[in-house]
């Protein structure tokens, strides 16, 4: 038998006990490569991408934009549930005491206004059927008030999902972001030039 655990956090201007989504412009951070898996460490590519795809149903279904789909986020997904199954620990904080807030927004490389994550392990679960393993994880979000605003809250523009398995212990990472929108504030100055400059909208 399965034994699932789940934790969500938003944060907001700081790492408040109540948890609420972090907000401010953050600034760009390096660009990360792939994120190879510890030995004996797979990826369920399929079941990150029924989460994903069951995460946007829900959102649709209640007249929420979707998520985009973010390799980004994905590659952060995808480390942190490779941390949590190699150091043996189940929470948004790591072992040396980073915050998920903090950990997001020195490494994901655009600017955020808000970040969230949602995170869920199961001890002895067979993960050969990616649909009933992807359905068992949304639903168990889907039942928890703080997984539930994360998964539809309307301030997140993008997404990325990380499921890491090694024997019969699971790990999932969901991070969210709410990016700044870009603009350009340009005027034309002479035919086949032009001086723009790029800013930031809620």
């Amino acid at each position: 038998m399965a034994t699932g655990l789940m934790v969500a956090v938003l944060m907001a201007l700081g790492p408040p006990a109540s948890a609420r989504s972090y907000r401010g412009f953050t600034p760009p951070a390096p660009r990360l490569s792939q994120p190879v898996p510890p030995p004996g460490v797979k990826y369920l590519k399929k079941v990150e991408d029924l989460v994903f795809a069951m995460t946007n149903q829900l959102r649709r279904a209640r007249g929420l934009a979707p998520l985009v789909r973010d390799t980004e986020l994905r590659k952060l997904a995808r480390a942190f549930s490779n941390d949590m199954l190699v150091r043996g620990f189940f929470g948004h904080t790591t072992p040396d005491g980073v915050p998920f807030y903090r950990r997001i927004k020195s490494q994901y490389p655009h600017g955020t206004r808000t970040v969230g994550e949602n995170i869920w392990e199961s001890f002895g679960y067979e993960h050969n059927s990616p649909q009933t393993l992807a359905k068992l994880i949304v639903a168990d979000w889907m039942s928890s008030p703080g997984h539930r605003a994360n998964l539809l809250d309307p301030d997140y523009t993008n997404m990325g999902v990380g499921v890491s398995a090694r024997q019969h212990m699971i790990k999932v990472t969901q991070e969210f972001v709410g990016r700044f929108k870009a603009f350009n504030l340009g005027k034309r100055l002479t035919s086949g030039s032009r001086v723009s400059v790029c800013g930031y909208s809620p």
